[in-house]
């Protein structure tokens, strides 16, 4: 039996939105973005971001209306082109590619909170202890997601507010205690064309990773309340929300600290931004408050992840794409746990290497079969005549931008990323291709 418990409402999957998007991604990529946009150029990458991530949110909308099951973009790639033979190909890659970002996007959470937490201990942490303290992040997290929909959906509003809370803390203070006389003048040799030419696709890399996850509740649909009605407006809400907070906390941060000192210093003031700015704001006390509301938050944001990538292969193993095992569910609290634990226990491993490559390849390794794949699926589905519940407005315009940026970054991210992401997706169509020549039982 694979059936699942619809235990999710409106503010439940919207709170697992926000705390997906949210964690410590703003907090440890700020002192990045400065150093690839200088000074108040930052800002474009946040508001472009945000952009991007709500005309890409009215993509994930439209589709999670129309077709609200587990799996997100799978269940939309499977409907649009098929579920046998060569058509199955898109959605058998996405969940394929599932394999690779989501254990990425993963340790990129649990590598920030090791980082983070070294504010707490005098002297910080050394390289090993901090890889091993991203370890037992996940390995809490694995555990704390092994139970029934409804508390995890619980769970998920008590950490959304927390990660609200946490940010409006480091926004208040850095608005109450302004030490940048200038805060938004550029500065000396910058210019706006030229530093927006050289910086914005690695700024942009950051900004679009610190968004994603707005479209995690319809990784859920199966345990979703009204699927077809939460599912839309549970993404643009989420959007909406942080990218205010987003923006509003980079001005904060401009008006707080002298962007060159942060980007000057990445390991110690760039490492630890928003607790700095309320050590001067209130204090050292004050400041070791938020550093622990900092690492709820980060917690709660690989806590949506986890949810919601295990839910993929668990979907893709329902319908025979992925081997059969992937579709068991935990007798008695009803949760995918094959699929929790490979997905959670891969990315113990990624927590061994450095951020900014992780970032960067988990872009790649989503973009090509999930971003893009999706947008095509809505517009062969819009050619078909198919109309959705949930319909985008201005249609094509916003799938196109999101597109645009879409592509955008993944030409920005290097060869190395770009390397890993078309490698795991040819290694999938030769998965599948062997699988359609080679039948065995253990997919069936």
């Amino acid at each position: 039996m694979t059936t699942l418990v619809r235990g999710v409402g409106l503010r439940g999957a919207t709170a697992i939105n926000v705390i997906t998007m949210v964690g410590i991604g703003p907090l440890i990529t700020i002192p990045l973005v400065l150093a690839a946009l200088h000074g108040p150029l930052s800002l474009v990458a946040w508001i472009a971001g945000a952009l991007i991530a709500l005309c890409d949110g009215l993509v994930w909308a439209e589709l999670g209306s129309l077709f609200p099951g587990s799996g997100g973009t799978y269940g939309f790639l499977r409907a649009t082109f098929g579920a046998q033979g060569v058509r199955a190909l898109p959605a058998f890659l996405f969940a394929w590619q599932t394999i690779f970002a989501a254990p990425l996007l993963l340790a990129s959470g649990y590598i920030g909170f090791a980082d983070y937490a070294a504010y707490l201990v005098p002297g910080g942490l050394g390289p090993w202890p901090t890889k091993l303290l991203a370890v037992a992040i996940g390995v809490v997290t694995l555990l704390a997601l092994a139970r029934g929909i409804g508390a995890i959906a619980r769970t998920g509003i008590v950490l959304g507010a927390g990660v609200v809370v946490t940010l409006l803390c480091v926004i208040v203070a850095a608005y109450a205690h302004p030490t940048v006389a200038q805060p938004f003048a550029l500065g000396a040799g910058d210019s706006l064309w030229g530093g927006l030419r050289t910086g914005l696709g690695a700024a942009l890399i950051l900004t679009m990773y610190d968004y994603l996850g707005y479209g995690q509740a319809a990784c859920i649909g199966d345990e979703l309340v009204e699927p077809r009605r939460t599912l839309p407006r549970a993404t643009v809400l989420a959007v909406l929300l942080v990218a205010v907070l987003y923006v509003a906390l980079q001005i904060g941060v401009l008006r707080a600290l002298p962007w060159a000192a942060v980007v000057a210093d990445p390991s110690g003031l760039g490492q630890h931004v928003g607790s700095t700015i309320v050590e001067h704001a209130a204090g050292v006390g004050a400041a070791i408050v938020v550093t622990v509301l900092i690492l709820v938050t980060t917690f709660a944001s690989v806590y949506g992840n986890l949810l919601g990538f295990s839910r993929i292969p668990f979907a893709a193993a329902r319908d025979g794409l992925f081997p059969r095992v992937f579709a068991h569910v935990q007798r008695r609290h009803r949760f995918p746990d094959v699929s929790l634990v490979t997905i959670g226990v891969l990315a113990l491993p990624a927590c061994l290497f450095p951020l900014d490559q992780v970032i960067a390849a988990l872009t790649t390794a989503i973009v090509l079969v999930q971003a893009i794949a999706q947008i095509v699926a809505l517009a062969v589905l819009r050619a078909r005549g198919e109309r959705a519940p949930y319909s985008m407005p201005l249609y094509p315009l916003p799938a196109l931008v999101a597109l645009a940026g879409w592509l955008y970054a993944f030409a920005s991210a290097g060869g190395a990323a770009i390397g890993y992401g078309l490698v795991s997706i040819a290694a999938g169509v030769a998965v599948f291709w062997w699988r359609g020549n080679h039948t065995r039982p253990e997919w069936l």
